[in-house]
C-alpha cells in the first residue's frame, strides 16, 4: 500500500474556498478593504488573506501573517492572534517545516482555548492531526482527529466534519485497517453528497478509488470512477479534480493493457500538476509512472521518472515520497541484476528516514533487502528480513502479503537446497493466494512447488504443480519461462528427451519473444522521446524567432513614435505661425472699427445692465415661491410615507393573525380527526361485547345464565362509560392540559387494558408486568390507558402462530422522564423497510390479520399530546419492543 501522507496537501485544499472560481476577485476585494481598516477588523482581514493564499503564494502568506501576529499582540486581540498562529503552523508543515509547524499549531491551540474560540480550537486539532500524519505519528494523529471530531460532530459545519472523516479513513488505510478505512471514507462521502459543492465529493471519491486500486479491487474502482465523472465538468473549479481522475484512469488503463490511452491521460495530468505547481501530486504521478514502466520491463523510462521525482522530493523535503522512490529504484536494480546498488537503495531508505517508514513501506523495503541478500547468497541475513516481513503482514492481517513473503522464503530454501522446507512454504503460499484469488501468486507458488518436488525426485507431484502453475500464469511470460525450463529438466531426468526438447524450444521462443517485445517497446519509446525532444527544439526555435520578431516590432514602434512626434510638432508649429499672422492682420483691420464703436457699446452695456438687474429681482422672487411649494410637497410626501408604513404594519398584523387562525384550525381539525379514530378504535371492543351478550341473553332461556349475562352486560357498559368519560377528557385536554394530570397506577391501567381485551386471549399467553421501579406516574389517565390498550392489542393481534405469546411490560425513571417498555415475541416489523411509515395513518405491515392501520397512529398522536416520544426496535419473526418516554411534571404542575 502506498504512503497516505501524499494526500495532505489535497486535504487542506478541500477546506480552502480560495481554490474555487472567483477566488482572485475575493482576494482582490479583501486587499482593497485592507487599505481602509484598522484595529481588530484589520487583523481579521489579514488572517483571511493568509488563509486564501496559504497554498498559492508563500510570500504573501508570510507578509500578511507577520503583520497579523504583530498587530493582534499590540491590540491584545487574543482571537486574532490565535488564528494567525494556527495559520502560520499550517503554512510551515505544508512547506516541510514539521517541527516549526507542530510548535506553532500547539501555540495556536492554547490561544484558541484561552480565547474561547471553539471552532478554531477544533480546526487546529484537525491540522495537528495532519501534521502528525506527516511525521508518521499515527497514535497522535488519531487522538487529534478524534478530539476534533468530538467538537464538530454536533455543529453546523458538515464540511469540516467530512474532512475529519476523510482523514480518519486515510489514517486507518495506512494501518491496514481497511474496514475502518472505508467506513470513514463512506461517512465523508455521505456528508458531501448533501453539500451543494460537488468538488468536495469528487475529492473524497478519488481517495476511495485510490484505496480500491491499491487493494486490486478494480471493479469497485471503475464504478466509483464513473460516479466521480458524473460530478466533474470543464469548469475552472473542477480542473484539479479532473486531472486527479485522469491520473487514476491512466492507472486502470495500464492494468487493462491500454497503454496509448493511459500515456495520453498521464501526460495531460502531469503537465497540469507541473503548470499549477502542485508538486506533491506531480511527484506522486512520476512514482506511479515509474511503477508502470517497471511492470512493463521498460527500466530506462522507469528510472528516468523515478530519479526526476527523487530530485524534486529532496528539494521540497518530501521525505515520505523520497523513501518510496528509493525502494522502487532498488527493485529495478534487483531486476537488472545490480544487487549492490539495490541493497544500497534499501539501506538508504531505512537509514535516511527511519521514522518515516509506514508499515507498508517497512514491509516493502525489508522484502527488497531479503530478496537481494538471497541473490547474494547471504541467507541468514535474508531470512531475518523476510521473517520480519512475515510478522508485519501477519499482524496487519494482509493475506496477499503473507502469500508473497512465503513464496520468497520458499525460494530462499530452494537456493539452499532445503527442498522439504521450501515445499512447506510454497504450500502455505498457495493456500493463501487461493483465498484472495491472487493468480500471479498462485502461478509463481505452484512453479516453486513443482520445481522443489522435481529436485526431490517426486516427479508426479512436480508435474501436477507445474500444470497448475501454467493454468494461473495467464500473460505472466516470465513465470512460463521458469515453468518450461523446469519441465525440460524434469523430462530430461525421466529420459523423455523428445518432450524435453519441445519444452526447451518453448522456453527459448518465449524468452526471445519477451526480448523482442522489450526491444520493440524500447524503439517505440525512443521514437517518442525523439519526437518530444524534436518538438521541444522546434518550440525553442519558434520562441527565439518570436522574441526576435517582438524585438524588431518594438524597435519599429519606437522609431515610428519618434517620427510621428517630429512630424506632428512641425505641423503644429506651422499652423501656429499661420494663425498668428492671420490674427494679427484681422486685429489690425478691425481695431479701428472697434475703437469707434466702444462708446456706443458702453451705452448699450449700461442699459443692458439695468434690464438684467430687474430680471434678477424677478427670478429671486420666483425662486422663493418655488421653495415654499417644495417644502409643502416634502411635508405631503412624509405624511404619505407614514400612512403607507401604518398600512403595511396593519397588513402584517392581519396576515400573522390569519396564519395563527389557520394553524389553529388545522390543529383542531387534526385533533377532531384523531378523536374520531380514537372513538372508533376504542369503542369497538366494548360495543361488540354488549351486542354479543345481548344476543346471548335473548337466546338463552335459563334464568341463572341470563342473570350472569346481564351482569356481564353491566360490567361491559361500565367499561364503555369509562371509555366515553376518557374520550371527553381527551377533548377537554386541548384547552386545559394540566387539569387532568393525576397520579396514575400503572398496574391498574394495564389490568384495565387486559380486561378490555379479554375476548382476544386464550389463557395460554404469558403477560408479565414489572412496574416496581416506577409504579405510578403523574399524567393524563385516559391517554395512558389508550396507549396501553393499543400496544397490548397489537401484541395480541400480531402474535406468532409458531410460539406462545409472551408480553412483558416494565417501567423505570431515566433522565427525569418515565420510560415504559412493552416487549413481545410476535411477528415483528421490518423497521429498516417501514421506518418512515411506522406511525402513519392506514399503514399496515401484516395483511393476513384484519385491521385498518390506525393503532400505532393513535399511540403516536397521544404520546405527542403528552409531550413524549415513542420508538420501536423490531426484527421480523423475533418480536418488537416499544419504548414510550413521557415527561414527569414538576411539583408545581402536579399541585395546579
Amino acid at each position: 500500500m502506498k504512503s497516505g501522507k501524499v494526500y495532505l496537501l489535497a486535504c487542506f485544499l478541500t477546506l480552502s474556498p480560495g481554490l474555487l472560481a472567483g477566488q482572485s476577485h475575493f482576494t482582490d476585494s479583501l486587499e482593497q478593504k485592507l487599505a481602509n481598516v484598522t484595529g481588530e477588523p484589520r487583523v481579521d482581514i489579514l488572517n483571511l488573506l493568509t488563509y486564501e493564499f496559504i497554498t498559492i503564494n508563500a510570500e504573501k502568506v508570510l507578509a500578511y501573517n507577520t503583520e497579523a501576529l504583530g498587530l493582534s499582540k499590540s491590540l491584545g486581540y487574543l482571537k486574532g492572534e490565535a488564528r494567525a498562529r494556527t495559520y502560520l503552523g499550517v503554512h510551515e508543515y505544508l512547506s516541510g517545516q514539521l517541527r516549526e509547524g507542530h510548535r506553532d499549531l500547539n501555540t495556536g491551540l492554547l490561544l484558541a482555548k484561552h480565547a474561547g474560540d471553539k471552532a478554531l480550537y477544533g480546526y487546529t486539532l484537525l491540522q495537528l492531526g495532519n501534521c502528525s500524519l506527516e511525521e508518521v505519528e499515527m497514535d497522535s494523529a488519531l487522538r487529534f482527529f478524534n478530539q476534533s471530531r468530538a467538537i464538530f460532530q454536533d455543529s453546523t459545519d458538515p464540511r469540516t466534519l467530512s474532512k475529519i472523516y476523510r482523514n480518519l479513513g486515510a489514517l486507518y488505510g495506512q494501518r491496514y485497517q481497511t474496514d475502518s478505512q472505508f467506513y470513514y471514507f463512506d461517512r465523508a462521502i455521505r456528508i458531501r453528497r448533501m453539500l451543494p459543492n460537488k468538488t468536495l465529493l469528487v475529492e473524497a471519491l478519488v481517495a476511495k478509488i485510490k484505496a480500491k486500486i491499491e487493494l486490486n479491487e478494480f471493479s469497485d474502482a471503475q464504478n466509483l470512477l464513473r460516479e466521480a465523472d458524473g460530478f466533474v465538468s470543464n469548469r475552472p473549479e473542477d480542473e484539479e479534480n479532473l486531472n486527479d481522475l485522469r491520473h487514476i484512469k491512466a492507472l486502470t488503463l495500464f492494468q487493462r493493457g491500454k497503454y496509448t490511452q493511459a500515456d495520453i491521460l498521464f501526460d495531460s495530468a502531469r503537465n497540469y500538476f507541473l503548470k499549477k505547481s502542485l508538486l506533491r501530486k506531480y511527484v506522486t504521478l512520476l512514482i506511479d509512472l515509474g511503477k508502470v514502466f517497471t511492470a512493463r520491463g521498460e527500466y530506462e523510462l522507469a528510472l528516468s521518472n523515478l530519479y526526476d521525482a527523487l530530485r524534486l522530493s529532496q528539494v521540497r523535503h518530501f521525505d515520505a515520497e523520497s523513501v518510496i522512490i528509493r525502494i522502487q529504484i532498488g527493485w529495478i536494480y534487483q531486476q537488472l541484476g545490480n544487487t549492490s546498488q539495490a541493497l544500497h537503495m534499501a539501506d538508504d531508505a531505512i537509514a535516511l528516514y527511519p521514522r518515516k517508514l509506514l508499515l507498508a513501506e517497512r514491509a516493502n523495503v525489508l522484502t527488497l533487502k531479503g530478496v537481494v541478500l538471497t541473490d547474494m547468497n547471504k541467507f541468514t541475513e535474508a531470512r531475518k528480513c523476510l521473517d520480519s516481513v512475515l510478522r508485519i503482514y501477519s499482524n496487519v492481517g494482509s493475506v496477499l502479503g503473507r502469500s508473497e513473503t512465503l513464496t520468497r522464503l520458499g525460494s530462499l530454501e530452494s537456493k539452499q537446497e532445503n527442498y522439504p522446507a521450501a515445499i512447506r512454504h510454497y504450500q502455505e503460499a498457495v493456500a493463501l493466494a487461493t483465498e484472495v484469488e491472487y493468480n500471479y501468486g498462485l502461478a509463481l507458488s505452484y512453479w516453486g512447488l513443482g520445481d522443489a518436488s522435481y529436485r526431490l525426485g517426486n516427479f508426479d507431484n512436480a508435474i501436477a504443480s507445474l500444470e497448475q502453475s501454467q493454468k494461473y500464469a495467464d500473460g505472466a511470460s516470465e513465470i512460463l519461462v521458469l515453468n518450461y525450463t523446469t519441465r525440460r529438466d524434469l523430462l530430461t531426468a525421466q529420459k523423455r528427451y523428445q518432450e524435453a526438447l519441445q519444452y526447451s524450444l518453448l522456453a527459448s521462443q518465449l524468452r526471445d519473444s519477451i526480448h523482442k517485445v522489450d526491444v520493440a517497446r524500447r524503439f517505440v519509446n525512443l521514437e517518442k522521446i525523439e519526437e518530444i525532444e524534436q518538438h521541444e527544439r522546434n518550440i525553442q526555435v519558434l520562441q527565439k524567432d518570436k522574441e526576435l520578431a517582438e524585438n524588431k516590432l518594438s524597435l519599429q514602434e519606437v522609431q515610428l513614435k519618434q517620427q510621428s512626434t517630429l512630424i506632428i510638432g512641425g505641423l503644429v508649429g506651422i499652423a501656429l505661425l499661420g494663425g498668428l499672422v492671420l490674427m494679427y492682420y484681422r486685429f489690425n483691420v478691425s481695431i479701428t472699427a472697434k475703437n469707434a464703436s466702444i462708446v456706443e457699446q458702453a451705452d448699450k452695456l449700461h442699459e443692458t445692465h439695468q434690464e438684467l438687474k430687474k430680471l434678477y429681482q424677478e427670478v429671486s422672487e420666483q425662486k422663493e415661491e418655488i421653495q415654499v411649494q417644495a417644502d409643502k410637497l416634502a411635508e405631503s410626501n412624509r405624511a404619505i410615507s407614514d400612512v403607507n408604513r401604518n398600512l403595511e404594519k396593519v397588513v402584517e398584523e392581519k396576515t400573522a393573525q390569519l396564519k395563527r387562525t389557520n394553524s389553529e384550525l388545522i390543529k383542531h381539525n387534526n385533533e377532531l380527526l384523531q378523536f374520531s379514530y380514537t372513538v372508533s378504535h376504542n369503542l369497538r371492543g366494548p360495543v361488540a361485547r354488549l351486542l354479543g351478550l345481548a344476543e346471548l341473553a335473548r337466546i338463552d332461556k335459563q334464568l341463572i345464565e341470563t342473570t350472569q349475562l346481564v351482569e356481564f352486560i353491566g360490567r361491559t357498559a361500565s367499561d364503555l362509560d369509562l371509555i366515553i368519560n376518557d374520550l371527553s377528557k381527551i377533548l377537554e385536554l386541548r384547552n386545559e392540559p394540566h387539569q387532568f394530570l393525576e397520579a396514575v397506577p400503572l398496574e391498574k391501567e394495564w389490568s384495565q387494558s387486559k380486561s378490555l381485551l379479554q375476548d382476544s386471549l386464550t389463557g395460554r399467553e404469558e403477560i408479565i408486568t414489572n412496574f416496581g421501579a416506577l409504579p405510578e406516574i403523574h399524567t393524563v389517565r385516559a391517554m395512558l390507558q389508550s396507549i396501553f390498550y393499543n400496544l397490548l392489542s397489537n401484541a395480541i393481534k400480531y402474535r406468532s402462530p409458531e410460539r406462545t405469546l409472551r408480553v412483558i411490560a416494565t417501567s423505570r425513571r431515566e433522565n427525569g422522564n418515565a420510560v415504559l417498555e412493552i416487549a413481545d415475541n410476535g411477528l415483528g416489523i421490518n423497521v429498516a423497510r417501514h421506518n418512515e411509515n411506522l406511525f402513519k395513518l392506514y399503514k399496515r405491515f401484516h395483511t393476513h390479520v384484519e385491521g385498518r392501520g390506525i393503532g400505532l397512529y393513535l399511540i403516536k398522536s397521544q404520546v405527542d399530546v403528552l409531550h413524549g416520544s415513542i420508538e420501536v426496535t423490531s426484527e421480523p419473526d423475533k418480536g418488537s419492543v416499544f419504548r414510550v418516554v413521557l415527561p414527569i411534571p414538576d411539583e408545581r404542575d402536579v399541585k395546579s
